[in-house]
């Protein structure tokens, strides 16, 4: 996966181009049963870092981006699965 790393005033910035994922997309929800997370429990940061294998810093650029609807609850940032379903699909339309 290509990576690109960007310094800049407000410190050391990843990006991961949207073209490098359509090789490396993870599952729909619903498509993975692992029994740890229903299709309905909000997703947090640290899950997307596992689901996508990138780092915290592309999260939040993608969520700069609008890529990604954050909903923040109680200081935290969470996200709903249909949500991230509806960024696998997009991107996966983008690799057709």
């Amino acid at each position: 996966m290509k990576r690109i790393f960007i310094m800049d005033d407000d410190g050391l910035k990843e990006y991961v181009p949207v073209e490098s994922l359509k090789n490396n997309l993870a599952p729909k929800l619903e498509d993975k049963d692992n029994g740890n997370q229903t299709e309905n429990e909000m997703l947090t940061i640290a899950d997307l870092v596992k689901k996508f294998k990138v780092t915290r810093p592309t999260i939040y650029s993608w969520m700069e981006k609008g890529l990604l609807k954050k909903i923040p609850i109680g200081g935290r940032v969470l996200f709903h699965p249909n949500d991230i379903n509806e960024l696998i699909d997009r991107l996966r339309g983008i690799s057709s």
